[in-house]
C-alpha cells in the first residue's frame, strides 16, 4: 500500500512539472489550436484528479479504477488531437465514435466536478443538459424546439462553444501561468517578508495585529487570487497576534477572512472570474485591472478604519516595539521580493504587454529572484514543489470551468439567455434597483454553492443579458455579478473564507461569518453605484475619477465608523444613521451628494466635540468639587 501511495506520488509530480513546462512554453511560444490546448489542459486535470483519488485508494478495485478513469479522460483529448481535421471537416455531423468519447467527456467532466467542487456544481450542469431535451414541453418563455443527443454531444465536445469554450479557454491561457507564479512567489519566502512589512509599517498603531492582516492580505491578494488560501497563508501568523492583544476571536477571524476576501478583487493578479470576463468580453485584462482598482481601494479602506475604530471602542493597543521588525532591516533584506509585483505592472501597464506574456516573464522574474535572494534555500527541490502547488492550485478551476462550459454551451445552443432575460425583467416590472437586488441574490446564492469562478459564470451569460435589458453598461454588469460572487466567500451559511479564519481563530462560525459581513460592507454598497457611475470604474476624465476615488475613500471611512459605532468617540443611533447616510453620500461621485455627504460629517463631527467639550467639563468639576 505505501509504495503503490508513493509510486503514485512520484507519478503525480511528474504530471504537475510537466503541465507546468507545457504551458510555459506554450505560453513563450505560441499557444496551440484552441481546441489541442483545452483539450491538453483538461487532460492534465483529468490525470491529476483521478491519479491523486487512485493514491488513496485502499483497495486494489479504487486504486484501479481511479487510473482507468484517468486514462479515459486522457483519451478524450488524444482523440481530438488524432483526429482533428476529420472533426472539422465533419462538422455538424459526428460519427458513432465521436459520440462515445463526447459521451464519456461529459460524464468524467462532471464526475470531477463533484470530487473537487461538491454536487452544486455537477447538479446545474445536469439540469441544463436535461433542459436542452426537454424543452418542447416547457410553457412560456421556457419553451425551446428541443435537440437531440447526437446535437448536444456535438455541441459539448466537438466545438469550442461547450466544454472546450472560453472558460477553459482563460483557465489554459492565463490563469494556470498566475497560480503557478503565486506558488513559486511563496516558494521563495516571498510571504513572510511582506507580513513582516507590513508589521513594520502599521504594526505599532492601535489595533496593529489587526491592520497588519489587512494590509499583508492586501499584499498577499496582488499576487494571489485565493480567499481561502490568504485565509489560511496569513491568518496563521495574523489571527493569533490580534487575539494576544485583546480582539475577540470571532472578530479576528472576520478581519482574516474579510481582508482575504479582498483579494479576489486587488489587482493585479484578481480572482480568476476576472481573467474570464476579461475574455467574456473581449477586452485587455489590464482594462479590468483598472475597473476594479477604485472599489479595491474603496474595500481595503473601510477595512483598515473599522479594525482601527474597534481597536479604539475596545482600548486595544498596538504591538509592542520590541515586537517589531526594523523597517529598513526588512526593505534591506527583502527588497527583491517587491521586483515581481514591480515586473508585473510595469509589463502590463507600462508595455502593455498581453496578459500570458505579463504572467510567464513575471515568473520567470520570480524564479531568478528565488535565486538571487538568501532568505529561504531556493533549489530544484522547491522548484518542483512549487510546480506540484500550482497544478494542485488549478485543479478546482479546471474542473469549475469544464463544468460551467455544459451550462455555456446549453445556454448558448437553446438561446435561454435571451428568454431568461425577458423573465427576469418582467419579474423586475422594469425596475432596474429592484432587478439589481434580484441578480445580488442570484449570485450570493449561488456562490453559497459554488466557487467564484462557476458562480459568476452562470451569472454571466444569464444574468448578464437582463441587465443590459435595461440600459447597464456591459463592463458595469459584469464587475456587479463578479463582486457579489466574491462576496459569497464571507456570506453564511456557505463562507469558504469564514471558514478556514474561524478554525484558525477557533471561534464560532455563524458569529465569525456575521462580523465579516459587517467589515465587508463595503463591497456589498459600492457595486450599486459603480453600475450608474463610470468614473468608480475608471472610466471618465482623470479628474473626475481621481475625485471620485478620493470622496469614495473617505465615504467608506464614514461607513466603517456607522457600522462599527466609533466616531472620534462612541456614537449612537442618530448619529450611526446621519454617518451611513454620508458615506453613501461621499461613495456617490455625484456633486450634490457629496457636498450633502460631507455636510453629514461635519454634523457628526461638530456633535463629537461638543460631547467631548462637555465631558471634560464635567470631568473638570468632578476634579474641582473633590478638591
Amino acid at each position: 500500500m505505501a509504495k503503490f501511495e508513493k509510486t503514485m506520488n512520484a507519478v503525480i509530480t511528474a504530471i504537475s512539472v510537466a503541465m507546468a513546462l507545457f504551458h510555459t512554453y506554450t505560453a513563450v511560444f505560441g499557444s496551440l489550436t484552441s481546441m489541442w490546448q483545452r483539450s491538453i489542459h483538461l487532460a492534465f486535470g483529468f490525470l491529476l484528479v483521478y491519479l491523486m483519488n487512485s493514491a488513496k485508494g485502499k483497495t486494489t478495485p479504487e486504486r484501479l479504477y481511479g487510473i482507468v478513469l484517468a486514462i479515459l479522460g486522457c483519451a478524450t483529448a488524444v482523440y481530438v488531437i488524432a483526429d482533428f481535421n476529420g472533426i472539422i471537416m465533419r462538422f455538424g455531423s459526428p460519427t458513432t465514435l465521436d459520440l462515445v468519447f463526447a459521451a464519456i467527456i461529459v460524464v468524467l467532466v462532471i464526475d470531477v466536478s463533484r470530487r473537487t467542487l461538491g454536487w452544486a456544481m455537477p447538479i446545474i450542469a445536469i439540469a441544463f443538459l436535461v433542459y436542452a431535451f426537454v424543452g418542447p414541453y416547457l410553457p412560456g418563455a421556457l419553451y425551446h424546439r428541443g435537440y437531440d443527443l447526437s446535437r448536444v454531444l456535438n455541441q459539448m465536445y466537438l466545438t469550442t462553444e461547450g466544454i472546450y469554450g472560453i472558460p477553459l479557454g482563460v483557465s489554459a491561457d492565463y490563469i494556470f501561468l498566475f497560480i503557478l507564479f503565486g506558488s513559486f512567489f511563496v516558494a521563495t519566502g516571498a510571504g513572510q517578508f511582506y507580513i513582516d512589512l507590513a508589521k513594520a509599517l502599521v504594526g505599532r498603531a492601535r489595533g496593529g495585529p489587526a491592520k497588519v492582516a489587512v494590509i499583508a492580505s492586501s499584499f498577499f491578494g496582488m499576487i494571489s487570487g485565493s480567499a481561502q488560501a490568504n485565509a489560511a497563508g496569513v491568518g496563521m501568523i495574523t489571527i493569533p497576534l490580534m487575539k494576544n492583544v485583546g480582539y475577540r476571536s470571532e472578530f479576528a477571524g472576520a478581519v482574516e477572512a474579510a481582508a482575504s476576501t479582498g483579494g479576489q478583487i486587488m489587482p493585479p493578479v484578481m480572482g480568476a472570474a476576472a481573467f474570464i470576463m476579461a475574455e467574456m468580453l473581449g477586452l485587455p485584462y489590464l482594462r479590468i485591472v483598472e475597473a476594479a482598482f477604485i472599489p479595491a481601494v474603496i474595500y481595503y479602506v473601510a477595512l483598515l478604519f473599522s479594525v482601527d475604530f474597534e481597536a479604539a471602542r475596545a482600548r486595544i493597543p498596538g504591538l509592542k516595539k520590541e515586537e517589531l521588525p526594523d523597517i529598513r532591516k526588512v526593505l534591506r533584506e527583502g527588497w527583491l521580493y517587491l521586483v515581481p509585483i514591480v515586473v508585473m505592472v510595469f509589463l502590463l501597464v507600462v508595455l502593455k504587454w498581453t496578459t500570458t506574456k505579463s504572467a510567464v516573464y513575471s515568473l520567470f522574474s520570480t524564479i531568478i529572484i528565488g535565486f538571487l535572494q538568501r532568505q529561504k534555500k531556493f533549489g530544484l527541490h522547491e522548484i518542483v514543489e512549487a510546480m506540484k502547488d500550482g497544478a494542485r492550485g488549478i485543479i478546482s478551476v479546471i474542473t469549475a470551468c469544464a463544468c460551467a462550459g455544459i451550462v455555456v454551451g446549453i445556454v448558448n445552443l437553446t438561446g435561454l439567455g435571451l428568454r431568461f432575460s425577458n423573465i427576469v425583467v418582467s419579474a423586475a416590472g422594469g425596475n432596474v434597483a429592484l432587478l439589481l437586488f434580484l441578480v445580488m441574490l442570484a449570485s450570493l446564492v449561488l456562490g453559497m454553492g459554488l466557487p467564484t469562478t462557476p458562480a459568476y459564470l452562470v451569472l454571466a451569460v444569464l444574468g448578464v443579458p437582463a441587465l443590459q435589458t435595461l440600459g447597464v453598461p456591459l463592463l458595469a454588469a459584469h464587475m456587479f455579478i463578479f463582486y457579489f460572487g466574491c462576496v459569497s466567500m464571507i456570506t453564511p451559511p456557505v463562507a469558504l473564507a469564514v471558514y478556514v479564519a474561524a478554525g484558525i481563530a477557533k471561534a464560532n462560525f455563524w458569529k465569525t461569518g456575521i462580523n465579516a459581513v459587517k467589515l465587508g460592507i463595503a463591497a456589498f454598497i459600492v457595486p450599486y453605484f459603480f453600475i450608474f457611475n463610470p468614473s468608480l470604474l475608471g472610466q471618465g476624465h482623470p479628474l473626475s475619477v481621481l475625485w471620485s476615488g478620493l470622496t469614495a475613500a473617505v465615504g467608506a471611512a464614514l461607513l466603517s465608523g456607522a457600522v462599527i459605532g466609533w466616531f472620534m468617540g462612541d456614537i449612537g443611533i442618530p448619529e450611526r444613521i446621519v454617518l451611513f447616510a454620508s458615506a453613501l453620500g461621499l461613495i456617490d461621485p455625484g456633486q450634490l451628494t457629496n457636498v450633502l455627504g460631507l455636510a453629514g460629517l461635519a454634523l457628526v463631527v461638530i456633535i463629537q466635540r461638543v460631547r467631548a467639550t462637555r465631558a471634560r467639563g464635567s470631568a473638570g468639576g468632578d476634579l474641582a468639587a473633590r478638591g
